[in-house]
């Protein structure tokens, strides 16, 4: 799996996952603070010098320097450090957690003894339980509206209106940590300007800022290139600025409350691949009627003009699908095959509907056995089909009451005989 993900994904970059790290720790070393403060460096958003000093501190502290797994954890640095992967973008993903919460979810509605039919209905209930939660997080991001709290409001509004609920709360924290940040201008370099920011009471710990309204904005700390979103730092230049909305460049698509039906809407046009321009169509579609949905029911006029309007456009649509000539519809519209004739030479008239000649004479209208040309045989008025078909029906009706009546008189006389003491009684 390894050797194809280097083939598939060739520039990717790995990262060891921080939680079974911090899980092999606590197997390999038997000591709680050791454990604290090496969960601490995985996290800390600091330079690799200083990444390095705070390694060795911390070995020196706890004796450790002999230790096999802490030298071997130490080689693989760059795969699990924050201070060597800081330039990465992971989409906040550091540990298997996510994947882990999936698996247990699917344990609580898949079962070992499971048939195979109810193996396939508890894994659509599963993935409408997990659709379910993805449509309450979109509802709150979309119809919610949090209260502001930091000094800087106007910042703080306009990340509320663009990122999600989730990211939000992430978004705000910096902005909070951006209100105890001292901003010193340095350099001002035509359009750019560079600025040095320090944490309040932390004068010695400084972080240098890029700022340049059209080229994009760059700290020191790489937060915005590793998380997706500012860091406190940008947040404390922006405000030094009074800039009030967050530039365009520092808003990562992903976070975004659009970001999905940006997505759709980007593809529907994909000309490669038909089957993701049509579920893409299915999705944007469906996004769109939904809205509508929520804001026509609130109000009877709305509703009548949107259920007007629905109508009437599907009532257009379908009468275009009825024309294939119309030169509008896309080249892969599918409409109804042409008649043709089958193959073969065609069906001839069966020969039973044809009225049956007299195999004696030839005339239509009787057979050989009522034929009158016959020599010796008295001729008879001639009978057609119809009249024919009538009288052998009848006589079969006289002829199976005959025999009706004789098997009924049959055991009439059984009856009497055994009544009249032809059968001895048993007792």
């Amino acid at each position: 799996m390894r050797e194809a993900i280097k083939q598939v994904f060739p520039y990717a970059t790995h990262q060891l996952c921080a939680w079974h790290l911090h899980r092999n720790a606590c197997e390999k070393v038997k000591n709680s603070r050791f454990l604290n403060d090496f969960k601490k460096l995985i996290y800390a958003n600091v330079s690799v010098e200083e990444f390095q000093v705070m390694w060795g501190d911390m070995v020196a502290r706890y004796n450790l320097s002999s230790n096999s797994w802490v030298d071997q954890t130490y080689e693989l640095r760059n795969l699990w450090a924050l201070a060597y992967l800081r330039d990465q973008f992971f989409g906040q993903i550091r540990t298997t957690s996510q994947c882990e919460g999936i698996k247990s979810l699917i344990k609580a509605y898949v079962r070992k003894k499971d048939t195979l039919l109810e193996f396939i209905n508890n894994i659509e209930t599963f993935v409408s339980h997990y659709r379910n939660n993805e449509r309450v997080a979109e509802f709150n991001s979309k119809y919610t509206d949090p209260v502001l709290v930091t000094s800087s409001p106007t910042l703080e509004d306009f990340a509320a209106k663009t990122f999600t609920h989730n990211m939000f709360q992430e978004v705000r924290k910096e902005i909070e940590g951006a209100c105890a940040m001292n901003t010193e201008l340095v350099i001002q370099d035509g359009g750019k300007l560079y600025f040095k920011c320090n944490s309040f009471g932390v004068p010695e710990i400084d972080h240098v800022v890029e700022f340049d309204r059209v080229g994009g904005m760059l700290c020191e700390c790489l937060w915005f290139e590793n998380r997706g979103i500012p860091c406190m730092h940008i947040f404390a230049c922006l405000k030094h600025q009074h800039v009030e909305v967050i530039p365009e460049c520092l808003v990562c698509k992903r976070w975004t409350k659009n970001a999905k039906s940006d997505f759709m809407k980007s593809s529907v046009d994909d000309p490669s691949d038909f089957d993701k321009v049509l579920k893409c169509r299915l999705g944007v579609l469906g996004a769109e009627c939904s809205r509508l949905m929520d804001v026509s029911c609130k109000n009877s006029s709305d509703f009548v003009k949107a259920m007007n309007d629905v109508v009437n456009t599907i009532t257009k649509l379908q009468k275009r699908g009825e024309n294939p000539h119309n030169d509008n519809l896309d080249n892969d519209y599918i409409v109804d095959p042409l008649v043709v004739k089958s193959k073969g030479t065609p069906k001839k008239n069966s020969k039973f509907n044809q009225r049956r000649r007299c195999s004696n004479c030839g005339v239509i209208g009787h057979y050989n056995k009522s034929c009158p040309n016959v020599p010796g045989r008295i001729p008879k008025e001639p009978v057609d089909d119809d009249t024919e078909k009538n009288i052998s029906s009848h006589l079969d009706i006289l002829t199976k009451r005959k025999r009706h009546d004789s098997m009924k008189n049959q055991q009439k006389m059984e009856k009497d005989r055994n009544i009249g003491g032809g059968t001895t009684p048993t007792s």
